[in-house]
């Protein structure tokens, strides 16, 4: 039999779906599994985990002491210290005040909050190493954006960067870039407006476009690895036998403010994307099932602890982890702890459970 080629998918959720992805890892690692991974898809926080993993140190070990140390440290003071400077204070005054401007033609703000946010990711991960440069030979890297002028995605990649409805970015595209634009959670974080140059069947030109989190569009970063996708309609198509999602979303509180607008406003949107979430993830079981995929494994945060398929020995119980915030603030040792272990070992049960030949 030839080798298993796996497909896996990092969800969002800021530094909690970073903590409890590098946790999955740590099983898929232990299980000799991580080697065989193909494609890494990554968004918004899991963006970060994947660019972390891709581009950082090669050895796991110093890949798991680097994205700990970062987990520890936050990020979220020195973006504030970056956005609050007087020089940015000024340089976003202005960006905001000539993008308004109707003449000669609308420009892209070029400084923002998110701005600080790829400064921060450049100075302490990535520096200016590109897109196109993963440190594993053989691994396609996918973190996806979401373009607000389009509605679609604009997603980056070691193989390619494009959108399906301009096609392949031409400029080089950094890997802070492209993790800053995926995680620009949009209640907080401006998007990140670009100017790129497309090429579609020889034909260029310029387009701008304003990207904010990946998870608008797709949360959990599956969309890119279901089979069946033609290369007729976008460059992104990976051929995987196994897939497997590690989904940092929590499990619903049971209590809202949805009698009042600003709350309804808010829980619609949600029944949506949670639908488009379940959608995703059952066409993948509706795959495996009809023979397309050897495997599927989700490693849902949020799934209830007596629904697990397997007894799991002293499992980090859901209810300690379920409601921790989603932002870039430092985690605490025992947080860090609850997190990365819960992620480990939910996917080292339910991947000898459905994957017991991996």
């Amino acid at each position: 039999m030839t080798e298993a080629k796996v497909g896996l998918a990092l969800s969002g959720g800021g530094f909690r779906a970073t903590a409890f992805g590098l946790g999955c890892l740590r099983a898929l690692q232990d299980a000799d599994v991580l080697p065989k991974v193909q494609v890494v898809s990554g968004v918004s926080g899991g963006s970060l985990l994947a660019a972390l993993w891709a581009y950082g140190p090669v050895e796991f070990a110093e890949f798991d002491a680097f994205t700990v140390d970062l987990l520890r440290r936050g990020m979220q003071l020195e973006i504030a210290g970056r956005t609050l400077a007087p020089h940015n204070l000024l340089r976003s005054a202005v960006n905001t005040g000539r993008a308004a401007l109707p003449w000669p033609r609308r420009r892209p703000r070029t400084f923002n909050r998110t701005e600080a946010l790829r400064t921060t990711l450049a100075s302490r991960a990535f520096g200016d190493r590109l897109i196109s440069e993963p440190n594993r030979p053989g691994l396609n890297t996918v973190i996806s954006a979401t373009d607000l002028i389009t509605a679609r995605t604009v997603r980056f990649g070691s193989n390619n960067s494009s959108c399906s409805q301009y096609g392949r970015i031409v400029e080089p595209v950094t890997v802070a870039e492209a993790v800053a634009a995926s995680a620009a959670y949009p209640v907080f974080l401006p998007a990140v407006e670009r100017s790129f140059t497309f090429d579609q069947a020889g034909q260029r030109r310029s387009v701008n476009v304003a990207l904010t989190d990946g998870g608008v569009y797709d949360n959990l970063g599956l969309s890119v690895l279901e089979p069946g996708r033609s290369p007729d309609f976008t460059n992104h198509v990976y051929d995987v036998d196994y897939i497997i999602a590690c989904d940092a979303g929590r499990q619903e509180l049971g209590s809202s403010g949805a009698r009042f607008w600003p709350f309804r406003l808010y829980r619609s949107f949600y029944v949506t994307y949670r639908k488009t979430q379940d959608g995703g993830r059952a066409k993948l079981h509706l795959a495996a099932a009809a023979g397309h995929l050897r495997g599927f494994v989700h490693a849902y945060l949020g799934m209830r602890d007596e629904r697990l398929p397997v007894p799991v020995p002293d499992l980090v119980p859901l209810a300690r982890v379920n409601a921790y915030r989603t932002s870039f603030r430092a985690v605490s040792p025992e947080d860090l702890a609850a997190l990365t272990g819960r992620g480990e070992q939910l996917t080292q049960a339910l991947l000898g459970h459905y994957c017991p030949d991996l």
